[in-house]
């Protein structure tokens, strides 16, 4: 695997249960904003109109190049008027199997264009979007990891516990057939719990040269060029799939939500690093190479992706490419934020379609950092979690950055049960058989402190997979006659009897069968007359001989889509769940999970 890259080991700070969030680097409003470049999303028409063959971006370690003009005249004057010093395009091209694929968004659309130094962004972003042909212009803007380190003492895994993972692994611990795209600082490819279960990445953060730190802070290691050589230099990532999956039951280290699922490492986060505190290593990146990382993700074969990771601007680069993901059926898992009550709302978490996890503690309580809002799916263990970190270590951190692999681990799961379900039922599955959580016995579930409650890996199971109980066969022994009582009549002089067959029987043969005799067969005898013999009809009762089908598991809505199950038997075909794309909380079973 690749070599290591020598930056220093990410630092440690104290802190217990309760954590003092490190400010965001990028909490004054316009902070955010990468200097020197933006995107370009071209309409439809426009499109269809390029005449000049643009590049896919750099080549590793040199500087940008390639056209600057599109060859439509009403875009290229604005450009020519920018004096703009690149222009590429920002997603790679797809792999041939998805070219024919229908597509939710048009990204071939979406430019990169570089700005002279010191030029306003702002300005420049203004002018294009009054251009022909032009859909949005905007800024670029950095993200941050979530993460708040602690302790590396903590002595045990309690979050895999606290979501039922012990059952849910009496089911499956995962398929190699499931891919979990890790979209974060990359990570560490020689880890000895982590290495095997690796898939190829890909590197695509492209800050250019000389990128614009925030102010206090500088860059780090591998900033500029895209490569195939997603190598964590922070140890965020590493965290995070250690959770998602690592090598388990094998004596050593830690163990992850899954064990035999893949991770796919797509780094877009690169090493910051505060000027007068050198523990204070963070993972930044900017909102265009977290688009083009989940592109690349979904073209080639993810079917989870975990963003542990955000930022208080709503950029249309990042909505597209999360609409592209979830119209090929990804599920994506975002983190919720770490700034606590009142924080600005965090993106990518709160774009459609998006699994939003915010963070709690052991006692079930809502971690002091998590951020709330309406659009909050699920909750999952954020506080001192443990798990692999770079240099082939483990350690333990908090934040809803550790949260969030929690739930994509368990998405993995389902996946790895029931492979058919789409990113929407994977999701929709995650919040109806989530365990509620409230702060008050008057609270609805959904709220907005914990959304569905705490996300539960065995009834997730069971709701993709149910197990029907096995067939039975009923054979009643022998076949029984039944026969109503008969009676010798024998007439005195002069008197006339009545006699009445009874008494009725029952028989219970599964179903059950009453035997009754008709009340015709009563007769009146008047002497004189020879004496008779009265006798009811008999009756010869079979119980039938057959394969009875056992319900499936008590709360289960019936197989998917309603099919018959693999077994045979004809039952519960009338149970089938109705799964509501178009409603992502359709059919939600109120107490499941409790």
């Amino acid at each position: 695997m690749a070599s290591k890259k020598t930056p220093g080991k990410p630092g440690k700070q104290r802190g217990g249960e309760h954590h003092d969030v490190p400010a965001s680097i990028f909490s004054t409003p316009g902070a955010d904003i990468v200097a020197g470049e933006l995107i370009l999303q071209l309409d439809e028409s426009a499109g269809t109109a390029i005449t000049e063959s643009i590049t896919h971006g750099p080549s590793r370690g040199q500087p940008r190049a390639g056209a600057l003009r599109l060859g439509h005249d009403g875009i290229d004057r604005v450009l020519a008027k920018l004096k703009i010093t690149h222009l590429t395009r920002l997603h790679p091209p797809a792999p041939a199997a998805t070219m024919a694929m229908s597509e939710a968004v048009t990204l071939s659309g979406t430019y990169r264009v570089g700005l002279e130094h010191g030029a306003s962004v702002e300005a420049a972003v203004k002018q294009l979007q009054q251009a022909p042909g032009v859909q949005y212009a905007e800024a670029i803007r950095y993200r941050e990891t979530f993460v708040v380190p602690n302790d590396p003492s903590y002595p045990s895994q309690w979050g895999l516990t606290k979501i039922n993972c012990p059952a849910a692994w009496d089911r499956t611990t995962g398929s190699p057939n499931i891919v979990v795209a890790v979209i974060d600082t990359g990570v560490d490819l020689d880890h000895p719990e982590l290495a095997p279960l690796l898939v190829p990445g890909f590197d695509m953060v492209d800050l250019g040269a000389a990128p614009t730190a925030p102010p206090g802070f500088h860059f780090e290691g591998d900033f500029q060029g895209r490569d195939n050589n997603p190598q964590d230099e922070v140890g965020h990532g590493t965290h995070v799939a250690g959770t998602i999956a690592c090598l388990s039951n094998n004596g050593a280290g830690v163990a992850g939500v899954t064990w035999q699922c893949r991770v796919m490492p797509v780094r877009v986060l690169a090493r910051i690093v505060n000027n007068a505190n050198a523990s204070d290593v963070r993972g930044t990146g900017s909102s265009a190479d977290i688009a083009a990382g989940i592109r690349w993700a979904v073209d080639n074969g993810a079917r989870v992706i975990n963003m542990s990771l955000g930022g208080p601007s709503d950029t249309q680069v990042e909505r597209d490419a999360v609409a592209y993901a979830v119209a090929h059926g990804v599920v994506v898992c975002a983190a919720m934020g770490n700034g606590g009550l009142g924080a600005p709302t965090s993106f990518p978490a709160a774009y459609p379609n998006v699994v939003a996890v915010g963070a709690i503690d052991s006692a079930d309580h809502r971690a002091s950092f998590s951020q709330v809002g309406p659009h909050i799916d699920v909750a999952a263990p954020g506080v001192g979690v443990l798990s692999t970190v770079w240099n082939n270590s483990y350690t333990t951190m908090s934040g809803t950055s550790m949260a969030t692999p929690h739930v994509a681990g368990v998405a993995a799961l389902v996946l790895s049960c029931n492979p058919g379900l789409t990113g929407a039922q994977v999701a929709d599955i995650l919040r109806q058989t989530a365990r509620p959580l409230r702060d008050n016995p008057a609270d609805p579930v959904p709220n907005n402190n914990y959304g569905f409650g705490c996300v539960d890996a065995q009834a997730a199971l069971n709701r993709a997979c149910p197990t029907p109980l096995p067939s039975r066969t009923i054979i009643c022994r022998p076949s029984v006659a039944i026969a109503c009582p008969s009676a010798p009549v024998l007439c005195p002089p002069h008197v006339s009897t009545t006699i009445v067959c009874k008494p009725s029987v029952v028989l219970v043969c599964k179903p059950s069968v009453l035997i009754q005799c008709p009340p015709k067969v009563s007769l009146q005898i008047a002497c004189p007359r020879p004496s008779a013999v009265i006798a009811c009809p008999s009756a010869v009762v079979a119980c039938p001989s057959g394969v009875v089908c056992g319900p499936l598991n008590p709360g289960d809505p019936g197989q998917l889509g309603g099919a018959a199950p693999s077994n045979g038997c004809p039952c519960n075909g009338n149970n089938a769940a109705d799964w509501n794309d178009t409603d992502p909380w359709a059919g939600y079973y109120p107490g499941e999970g409790q």
